[in-house]
């Protein structure tokens, strides 16, 4: 009759459970998005990412929740791959899009000064830590539809944007003190 030593044997399948665990572990972080590598590594497509989201918030609005609502439709266009887009910087580099990040209307020439270094700036970390929250939220969190995927500022134009005539827009954020409309998010523009 043989012995079982069941201390052996409870020593065997905490390894076994331990190196499952690491390669589901692995397995995951190469199917998903990783936050440990936008957090890690700069230069990650997750940080990449996130970069790119936070300079079009940044550059679109100071206003939380307006940052927010225009992080998910940013997030809407790269999923539905919006003109060709396969990242979040194929989405700012479309041409004549978010406004904000080409400098006195100049479409050659970029506005990417920002990068993970705040320096202080209070809008620009609420804008990277909006594009962090959007872009590893689940789906289930989208305040808005998937095919919400064009907005516009009325205030910061001289005329509503062609795509918008005789449209109604899915949703609109109000100035809270004028009532105003700061910002008007529409659904299946083509």
């Amino acid at each position: 009759m043989q012995f079982i030593n069941y201390r052996d044997l409870a020593k065997l399948a905490f390894i076994a459970v331990v190196i499952l665990a690491l390669q589901a572990q692995a397995l995951m972080a190469e199917t998903a998005k990783s936050p440990l590598k936008a957090y890690t590594d700069v230069s990650s497509q997750e940080s990449q990412d996130i970069l790119w989201l936070s300079r079009i918030l940044y550059s679109e609005s100071k206003v939380r929740e307006e940052q927010i609502m225009v992080a998910w439709v940013v997030r809407n266009r790269v999923e539905s791959g919006y003109r060709g887009a396969e990242s979040y910087k194929d989405v700012a580099k479309s041409p004549a899009q978010f406004s904000g990040l080409w400098p006195n209307d100049n479409q050659y020439k970029l506005n990417i000064s920002r990068s993970y270094e705040t320096k202080g700036d209070k809008a620009w970390d609420q804008a990277l830590a909006i594009a962090q929250a959007v872009y590893f939220a689940s789906d289930a969190l989208r305040p808005i539809s998937d095919t919400v995927q064009h907005f516009y500022s009325p205030m910061s134009v001289l005329r509503d944007p062609h795509w918008s005539v005789g449209k109604k827009p899915a949703m609109v954020l109000r100035d809270s003190e004028t009532g105003s409309v700061r910002f008007a998010f529409y659904d299946g523009v083509r």
